[in-house]
């Protein structure tokens, strides 16, 4: 009987062959069996049979065998489909070498010219640990093949995973002083799991399209320039891959003024609408459409049309299906809500200054509005109005609750600006600032002058008017305007580069101590080597130098330690844990900026004054641990550290945020980002059908210590998050599980309410338990941005 091989070759029928494979496929895992697999999967073999159909029938027979009393099967099926892998890449059941797959990646036109000239291939080569590959689990090396693998243009891989980590890290590398000890630095931090860096950098770094950040977080102004040159901006963010946050609350309400016209003003609604048809038509390279998050404040008057925007009923013509609203809700809002006082609403033409402020200034500035009677407004029920925000919230999982004075009070760096709104998935909070116009006059005679839109200016004949008044029948002592320009300067959007700590594998002091300084260099080195798609958004982060390091695995590393979640040992073990990891950030970009120097902005932020997150924390969320928030000063000096950081810098004007990691947190086998498990066992849809998956290292032991997410009260999410968020200088992204039995309007209150008093700065999604959700254990991943994760 004779086969064909995957090169087209026919030979006989060697049964020991498929042996040795099933063999090394289950060696040295327990509660798998070498007769059970080869019998289960009952291979009708035939005349003319294709290794390839053995090998794809012994896989999907292992995974049909993945189930909660036997879950290593997902790693039997795991290297049954690397074994495959490996022959599909190199034709051999084994790397090939360094040198040959750059030439390969190079003659493709896919990995980036020039990049192996600066190492030494056959010492990285050596330095390559295959046997890494044993620690994926089924699940993830299908979705490193079906996301992250290079392919050919015919759609073949043309990398294997420890190929892959290397080639990563030697682009980040190439630019340190010494790069070939970095990379190997770089290559064992994301090989062995300990870090993953997010999908971007996971799937262009290397490649000739080295687009390396997840988010981008932006603002428009109100004038009809700024907007459509907001989408310009947008339209290109989303071509190279980019999820994007917008703040809109600058924009004129519907009614209101244009140029002294009343009622002339459409409102946000029709330019939203627009933005959700870029969304559709500037996909990402037709895998999926763009994803904006759309942000206004609560005060806007076009607020009850921008909640209702992803509604199936009411006027279409005022829904966009497409995108994400989010409300950036001010402190003021919430006591009116809770004392059941009046709310009121404006126009932004009226009261631009109101995004500008936070806090007090704020307060007083709005309150100072609702007595000018030369303006027009809106009088409704704050706890109305939030009603109806929860009802929306509960129906549709939108808008994002997101929390203005939060967010401000905690920023390092209000100095130079002010955090407007947050990115899609909620953890990042930098200064964003709209563009901003200026009238340019030209004169018959060449000469220019140049004035902000409402500056006041004097023509000849003594007339006075606003600039953008000026027309070219004006003069300017005699000389006569021949054209009148509008020109913009830049404002500021502000950009995302993430990566995700496994705190599965990375809790130990010391293990902390290796790996943060290390993640922040990497990411540090994402910023100078990123390809950015627009002038102003490199600007912006060279200025700031934002990165984001997180966590994830939380779920998994609480189990293994045989700890409940939401119990007062959890939020212990999480403090010292985010104190540990803050600590170290902190360290490692102020011993970057000895190196390479602080960012532009450092002198005046809250970090050249020895100011850290836990100094600006909620004194309710401190409260929540009983080691009352700090570690022993022998551990973390933290006086000494705000010594040194106003001694000697900052590299990084913003260093923390955690991020959801779905895909990063599949990929290297552990749970997602900080939350509670779904289920102990559940199906993800692929494009290979229904995956079963079940929780990493689940036994007798852990069972008990992984807690369904729908079975906890939300609750105790919320103050893991405030206790998480007192050592994050940015946020977290942080979800709610609603169950049928738990659900009332109460309840939600109470949570919000909660997160909002504890300090904690932004919610990402209400998920609602499905009535069937019993019967179907389906995640659903409709809904996530895949640059975060």
């Amino acid at each position: 009987m004779k086969v064909i091989k995957r090169n087209g070759r026919t030979e006989e029928l060697d049964v020991s062959k498929i042996k040795k494979c099933t063999f090394d496929a289950i060696k040295d895992l327990e509660g798998v069996n070498l007769s059970e697999l080869e019998l289960d999967a009952k291979i009708q073999f035939r005349d003319g049979i294709s290794t390839e159909e053995i090998q794809k029938t012994l896989i999907k027979t292992a995974v049909d065998k993945i189930d909660i009393d036997c879950p290593n099967w997902t790693f039997v099926a795991a290297r049954l489909f690397l074994f495959d892998l490996y022959k599909k890449v190199n034709g051999m059941n084994r790397y090939s070498h360094l040198r040959d797959y750059f030439e390969k990646g190079e003659k493709e036109g896919r990995i980036l010219l020039g990049l192996k000239e600066k190492y030494d291939l056959d010492d990285l080569n050596d330095y390559i640990k295959p046997e890494r590959d044993m620690q994926f689990t089924y699940l993830g090396i299908k979705t490193l093949y079906d996301r992250y693998l290079i392919k050919d243009s015919k759609g073949m891989p043309i990398e294997l995973p420890q190929q892959m980590f290397m080639a990563i890290a030697m682009f980040l590398a190439q630019n340190e002083f010494n790069p070939q000890e970095w990379a190997k630095k770089f290559y064992d931090l994301i090989s062995k799991f300990e870090l993953m860096l997010a999908t971007p950098t996971l799937s262009n770094a290397r490649t000739t399209r080295h687009q390396l950040s997840s988010c981008y977080i932006g603002s428009t102004p109100d004038n009809i320039e700024g907007i459509f040159d907001s989408y310009q901006e947008m339209a290109l963010l989303s071509k190279f891959g980019g999820g994007i946050g917008w703040d809109w609350s600058k924009v004129r309400a519907m009614g209101g003024s244009i140029d002294g016209h009343k009622n002339a003003a459409g409102g946000i609604i029709p330019f939203l609408k627009i933005t959700n048809d870029i969304a559709v038509a500037v996909d990402q390279l037709g895998t999926r459409k763009g994803a904006i998050a759309v942000y206004i404040e609560p005060w806007h008057m076009d607020i009850s049309d921008f909640i209702d925007l992803r509604k199936n009923s009411g006027e279409e013509r005022r829904r966009a299906h497409e995108l994400f609203p989010a409300l950036w809700i001010n402190d003021l809002f919430m006591k009116r809500v809770r004392a059941n006082d009046k709310w009121t609403l404006f126009d932004p033409a009226d009261t631009q200054d109101l995004c500008d402020l936070y806090g007090e200034a704020f307060e007083k500035r709005y309150e100072e509005y609702e007595k000018d009677e030369s303006i027009v407004k809106e009088i409704v029920e704050a706890k109305e109005l939030w009603k109806k925000i929860l009802l929306n919230y509960f129906e549709t999982g939108l808008p994002f609750l997101c929390f203005k004075d939060n967010a401000n009070k905690a920023n390092p760096n209000a100095h130079v600006g002010i955090i407007r709104s947050s990115n899609l998935c909620t953890e990042i909070f930098q200064n964003t600032e709209p563009n901003y116009y200026k009238i340019k006059v030209i004169f018959e005679n060449g000469d220019e002058k140049h004035f902000d839109e409402e500056e006041r200016v004097i023509i000849d004949g003594g007339y006075e008017k606003p600039a953008k008044k000026i027309s070219t029948l004006d003069s300017f002592n005699g000389n006569k305007v021949y054209i009148v320009e509008k020109y913009k300067s830049d404002g500021k959007t502000a950009v995302c580069n993430l990566a995700s700590i496994n705190l599965s594998k990375v809790y130990t002091k010391e293990d902390i101590e290796r790996v943060v300084p290390t993640a922040i260099r990497m990411l540090d080195n994402v910023i100078d080597l990123n390809f950015y798609p627009h002038r102003k958004v490199k600007d912006t982060n060279l200025k700031s130098r934002a990165i984001g390091l997180g966590v994830m695995g939380e779920a998994q590393m609480l189990a293994e330690a045989r700890i409940h979640w939401g119990s007062d040992e959890h939020l212990n073990k999480i403090d010292e844990i985010m104190e540990k990891i803050s600590y170290e950030a902190i360290n490692a970009s102020s011993n970057l900026a000895i190196e390479k120097g602080s960012y532009p902005d450092f002198e005046g932020s809250n970090w050249s004054k020895g100011i850290f997150p836990i100094d600006v924390a909620s004194e309710k969320a401190k409260a929540l641990t009983l080691r009352e928030g700090l570690f022993n000063q022998s551990e973390c000096d933290w006086d000494k550290l705000r010594e040194k950081v106003k001694k000697d810098g900052m590299r990084n004007g913003y260093l923390m945020a955690i991020a959801p990691t779905s895909s990063i947190s599949i990929l290297v086998g552990t749970t997602q980002t900080i939350e509670p498990v779904y289920k102990r066992k559940w199906f993800e849809q692929n494009l290979s059908g229904m995956i079963p998956v079940v929780v990493p290292n689940l036994n007798l032991e852990t069972w008990q210590y992984y807690t369904p997410a729908y079975e906890l009260d939300q609750r105790i999410l919320v103050k893991a998050a405030a206790v998480r968020g007192k050592w994050i200088d940015q946020g977290q992204s942080l979800n709610i599980f609603m169950s049928l039995d738990k659900a009332s309007g109460g309840y939600l209150n109470d949570i919000y309410q909660l997160a909002w008093e504890l300090g904690v700065k932004s919610t990402y999604y209400l998920r609602s338990e499905s009535p069937d959700s019993e019967k179907i254990n389906v995640a659903d991943r409709s809904v996530e941005c895949e640059g975060c994760q």
